[in-house]
């Protein structure tokens, strides 16, 4: 019998490098059966265009415009119920009623009404030693952290008869905690929007309760027992992973290819290729340091304009730099990542590109990626001539501009001994959009 195999797609910066473009190219040969999302939360913005039509996700996964395509939301996964039902609604408006496909595990945690408020009332506090880590407030590290001390709810427990006497005492916990936040750290407790968040959480968890909770880790085994092909979804990136990140300024969860098998409940024999994606320069939203950061603002808020460098799920403006190649060798080497897609390859706004090669850490050069970005006190760069808008749009290799390729061959150099391969390289905001490189 032959054995079926997960693919995954990771990000390789700091997030919001367009993995969903590059997870509807893979899905639409019809290699795979289902998207798996394995991590993370509502915190995990993605836009999805198709035609005309536009959807912005938080927790639904990526592939839900294709009818062929079954969702699974993972064990590792935090669920936000008021997001997952706005987002079905959403959906089944544009054509797409995702319910029979969609599947959640029961294992998977669910994060509580006040979860976001206990998020918010510890950025309060790390505001006033400057110490802000640039939450999105979706509640997602206290749901992890409440899983993390066994007192968390799981979505499986809506399902039961003491589901009401959990979430009670849960709650107990969360009011006692935030009441402390407000006695020594001044944080104003807003009873009117708790109120309300707990009537639509109330109303939420009710229409959770109509789809398909499920013991996803024994279906997906049994779909690969039969032959049939899976995609992990990663959501963030490397580069905010919790452990291997910019910590303290990272996402919650293990955002590493590593973390399949956990937040999937299945062995590492049966994960395949790891494909990688970046930009063509690099962006980063929340709070700590960007070493690859562009000196000139006017040039950042360009490239902020052009590549509409906005956070999906907070609107706030991302910071931009130039590619970095040596966060990007950390990064391939953390994920094993061997085939690599670059996105908004179109855009250069500048005659010269700078690339990051290596990092300074008190004059001296390091090799070791630092324990903190905040110990780099300077960067190496090399310069290489810009390829302006004539990339926008392209969809094959042979139209692509010198000055871009020159690009694409700087970088497949400087990684070759890591032995991975650009792939695809996406030109522009549709789905079409791109030209394989490898051709």
């Amino acid at each position: 019998m032959k054995q079926g195999f997960i693919d995954a797609v990771i990000g390789l910066q700091w997030g919001d490098e367009g993995k969903g473009k590059n997870i509807d190219e893979l899905i639409s040969g019809g290699a795979y059966c289902a998207v798996a999302r394995f991590h993370g939360g509502a915190n995990a913005g993605h836009t999805i265009k198709l035609g005309e039509k536009t959807f912005v996700g938080h927790i639904v996964p990526s592939g839900c415009f294709h009818k062929n395509i079954e969702l699974y939301i993972g064990n590792g996964v935090v669920v936000d119920a008021v997001s997952l039902i706005k987002e079905i609604y959403e959906l089944k408006e544009l054509g797409f009623d995702v319910t029979k496909r969609l599947y959640i595990s029961n294992r998977a945690k669910l994060v509580s009404y006040l979860h976001p408020f206990l998020d918010q009332a510890d950025e309060h506090k790390r505001s006033k030693s400057g110490t802000k880590v640039g939450t999105t407030s979706r509640g997602i590290g206290p749901a992890y952290g409440d899983a993390r001390m066994r007192r968390g709810l799981l979505v499986g427990d809506i399902l039961l008869p003491d589901f009401s006497e959990k979430e009670k005492n849960l709650s107990e916990f969360h009011m006692n905690l935030l009441n402390m936040y407000k006695e020594k750290y001044g944080f104003e407790i807003d009873s009117a929007k708790i109120k309300e968040a707990k009537e639509k959480w109330d109303k939420a968890v009710k229409e959770m309760k109509k789809l398909q909770i499920c013991d996803l880790s024994f279906l997906i085994r049994q779909k690969l027992k039969v032959g049939k092909h899976i995609l992990a979804e990663g959501a963030q990136a490397v580069m905010l992973d919790a452990d291997f990140g910019d910590y303290p300024n990272v996402t919650a969860s293990n955002t590493l290819p590593a973390n399949i098998c956990l937040g999937l409940g299945v062995p590492h024999t049966y994960l395949r290729a790891i494909f990688g994606v970046i930009k063509a320069y690099t962006t980063k939203v929340g709070g700590g340091t960007f070493p690859s950061r562009m000196e000139d603002e006017v040039l950042e808020k360009a490239f902020q304009k052009a590549g509409n460098e906005f956070g999906a799920t907070t609107g706030r403006p991302r910071m931009c730099g130039w590619l970095d190649l040596f966060a990007l060798r950390h990064a391939i080497e953390l994920s094993g990542a061997s085939k690599i897609f670059i996105n908004k390859a179109d855009i250069c706004l500048s005659d010269k590109v700078k690339v990051v090669t290596g990092y300074k850490s008190g004059g001296k050069i390091i090799k070791e990626f630092p324990l903190y970005l905040n110990q780099v006190t300077g960067v190496i760069t090399e310069t290489i001539p810009g390829w302006g808008d004539a990339n926008h749009g392209v969809k094959t290799k042979k139209k692509v501009s010198k000055e871009l390729a020159s690009y694409l061959n700087y970088i497949t150099k400087k990684l070759a001994d890591l032995n991975v391969k650009i792939i695809s390289v996406g030109t522009g905001k549709d789905r079409e959009d791109f030209f394989n490189w490898e051709k």
